[in-house]
């Protein structure tokens, strides 16, 4: 079977993905502040937030190469790669199910209410964003892969469509012997490569075609994979040497995302600091490794699949229930921001311990349970 237990967790790259999902909170509640305070205005920081999404596609891709020795020229067997796409179904589907089905059941209660005051029923289906086309999609996890021209439903969810996509590639690299995976990692970056030099050349931002969603996270994926194969190279450089490193390469990705320079330059400095924080040495890891950051990362699957959902029923439902207007004032809308961020992280806890992982683990179980009841020698 592919070993997974003796891989010792990369802290940081836990950290960094709780670091990039409170990024993409921020980024999204923004629309709460009042006209007065707008960050747009002043820098391109919280504009170019949609990058924290490559961040999460480049860790990914990273991670799994750690984690399943991509390394290794051999061929994995087919009970090998299966248990592999287990453990990435039981990871992403079931909390994409449960938060999509909330989503649903949101705007069905908004529809029941509304025509048992009189109205219609209404606005449970609304033109291409929730349609019944893209439900179905949603349900198969393949509504980013090309057939529609924006989120759906649950917006966040765009992105673990497109990474299932990317986890079957890596399967299929899996099933390859070294010789035929080194060919397709090759076409793979040769396509990652052109798709950049594009976006480089006409200086056009990587989220403005969604239909291209596929190979936009494909090739962050790929560059993590590629940061894997090549990441022996940051052994030999000292603690010392690698802290400089580490707060360059960061203050140069905040310089970066602050003046709104191509996005092509962002990414690469992305991928620059999961290289240089991989063996979990110098400062940057170690503040990294602070409690609540790292905390922060465990839970970040839960806040970034959640915080949409309650963005919105704020947005519909505040004012209407409250009678009070939700960017009165520049104080009053900073107050309300930093509510809204405190209140999804017990909700991510609580998804976390209650939803995420009992149901990950009920999912592998259950299906691996059946793999080896369907290739388990049967005694003669």
């Amino acid at each position: 079977m592919i070993h997974t237990l003796k891989k010792d967790e990369i802290r940081s790259h836990t950290a960094l993905r709780g670091w990039a999902a409170l990024m993409v909170v921020l980024v999204h509640f923004r629309s709460f502040l009042h006209p007065s305070i707008d960050p747009d205005e002043v820098t391109f920081f919280f504009a170019k937030g949609y990058l924290w999404v490559d961040f999460f596609f480049i860790l990914s891709g990273f991670v799994l190469s750690y984690v399943y020795g991509i390394e290794r020229p051999e061929r994995r067997t087919f009970p090998e790669v299966t248990r592999y796409l287990i453990a990435r179904f039981a990871r992403i589907y079931p909390l994409h199910f449960i938060s999509f089905i909330a989503v649903f059941l949101f705007f069905i209660t908004g529809a029941l209410i509304n025509w048992g005051w009189g109205g219609g029923f209404c606005c449970v289906f609304e033109d291409d964003l929730r349609s019944p086309e893209s439900l179905m999609a949603n349900l198969f996890l393949i509504h980013a892969w090309g057939m529609f021209d924006w989120e759906t439903w649950n917006r966040p969810s765009w992105s673990l469509s497109v990474e299932f996509f990317c986890y079957l590639g890596f399967a299929s690299l899996l099933a390859m012997e070294g010789r035929g995976r080194k060919l397709v990692l090759l076409a793979w970056s040769c396509t990652a490569m052109f798709f950049y030099c594009f976006y480089l050349a006409t200086s056009s931002d990587v989220d403005e075609n969604f239909r291209l969603s596929i190979i936009r996270a494909a090739s962050a994926f790929l560059i993590g994979i590629m940061l894997f194969l090549r990441r022996r190279v940051m052994s030999t450089v000292s603690d010392r040497w690698l802290t400089f490193i580490q707060i360059a390469a960061g203050s140069m990705l905040l310089l970066a995302l602050h003046f709104g320079i191509t996005d092509v330059v962002s990414i690469g400095l992305m991928a620059l600091i999961v290289l240089i924080t991989w063996e979990d040495r110098g400062f940057l890891c170690k503040w990294l490794a602070m409690r609540p950051i790292y905390t922060m990362g465990v839970f970040s699957f839960s806040i970034y699949m959640w915080h949409y959902l309650i963005k919105f029923a704020a947005l519909e439902d505040w004012e209407y229930y409250t009678g009070l207007t939700l960017n009165s004032s520049a104080a009053g809308s900073l107050v309300f921001v930093a509510c809204m961020i405190i209140l999804v992280i017990p909700i991510a806890i609580w998804s976390h311990r209650l939803l995420e992982i009992p149901a990950r683990i009920w999912i592998s179980s259950q299906l691996n349970s059946l793999l080896e009841t369907r290739y388990t020698p049967k005694c003669a």
